[in-house]
């Protein structure tokens, strides 16, 4: 892509969510890194732009995406005009055609690049968006109706306090396990804990791509200066981590909703904002099968013990509906679903 193409696609965007009072700009950055290929797994991805324009005015855009290591392709950050049906179907035909030329036979519509990248097009919700929650106009959903092939996912969100309540009366030991904080001496090395363990737990989840070294590195390292050390756990059994939990502040609620979001409005909110923030983020968990039960709620009461007392709410990040042991629990100890989103698959 080159630079026009690039200014285009993210002034569309710009223009389509201004003034949207649940919209909140921080997607932009995992954006930038496909449209300016700033991480190596962007660098690997075949990206494409696909427009729909009708004498000289644009309504609709994608990304048409082929992971390097995946055997089926994406459209990811799909934006559209309300009621432009004809925008969007022609932008799915579009990527389908690319998908046929590359010898492919799967279009996974709502994926971002990559799982930790973003997934999901967004079709309920009243909440302003959280931070690393992607974010859409809920009604991309009326464009994909017909395509049967579809997958559901939640987001959760209760008071933190009831949280805690439930993790207590689980009547689950947790004796053996132990949590220690990140050293972001060695971030870099530590990312790679984080990716191999991501790998080896979420790995199955479907669309899961197998990363590559620097993986997680490259896509957190910019945030680093708005982390804390305590932000990313690992759980520790006999020596070795067998598991790891990252979660943070919503930064989102020291942004202003329907504006452009600059790195510099992001990190003078996480500094100086951070009393505005009534809610704490579990970003991503995974944990060894064989220390699942126990290991994950020694995780989950070592955010406790951080968050509590701090934040109002807790919410997840997303959670596949078809992962029933991952929704149990989340339902058991969350309750509350407060975003839903839908993931479509065409056969080709």
């Amino acid at each position: 892509m080159n630079k026009k193409q690039i200014t285009q696609f993210g002034r569309f965007r710009k223009d389509l969510y201004k003034g949207d009072a649940l919209y909140v700009g921080t997607a932009e950055f995992i954006l930038e890194m496909l449209l300016k290929k700033t991480t190596a797994f962007a660098r690997s991805c075949e990206i494409e732009p696909v427009v729909f324009e009708k004498e000289g005015r644009r309504s609709a855009q994608a990304l048409w995406i082929k992971a390097k290591d995946d055997d089926f392709a994406q459209v990811a950050f799909f934006d559209c005009e309300r009621g432009e049906k004809e925008a969007a179907n022609q932008i799915v035909d579009d990527c389908v055609r690319l998908t046929k030329e590359r010898g492919l036979r799967r279009l996974v519509i709502g994926l971002n690049g990559h799982l930790s990248y973003g997934v999901g097009l967004l079709t309920q919700t009243d909440l302003k968006n959280s931070f690393d929650t992607c974010y859409n106009k809920m009604y991309y959903s009326d464009f994909f109706r017909d395509i049967p092939d579809k997958k559901y996912l939640t987001a959760y969100r209760c008071p933190l306090s009831e949280a805690s309540e439930r993790m207590d009366k689980s009547g689950i030991q947790t004796d053996g396990y132990n949590v220690r904080t990140a050293n972001f001496k060695k971030f870099e090395a530590e990312c790679e804990i984080m990716r191999r363990l991501c790998d080896e737990t979420i790995g199955q989840t479907y669309l899961y791509s197998p990363t590559r070294k620097g993986h997680f590195f490259d896509l957190l390292k910019d945030m680093k200066i708005i982390l804390k050390e305590e932000n990313l756990l690992f759980l520790m059994y006999e020596g070795r981590e067998v598991g790891f939990l990252f979660w943070h502040p919503d930064f989102n609620c020291t942004l202003k909703a329907g504006k452009a979001i600059s790195a510099l409005n992001l990190a003078c909110g996480a500094v100086f904002g951070r009393k505005k923030i009534d809610t704490v983020k579990l970003n991503s968990i995974g944990v060894e099968d064989e220390h699942r039960g126990r290991g994950t709620l020694a995780l989950l009461r070592a955010l406790r013990e951080r968050a509590g007392g701090k934040y109002k709410f807790i919410e997840t990040n997303f959670v596949w509906d078809e992962n029933r042991r991952s929704r149990l629990l989340n339902l058991r100890l969350l309750y509350g679903e407060c975003r839903k989103f839908e993931v479509y698959e065409v056969r080709i």
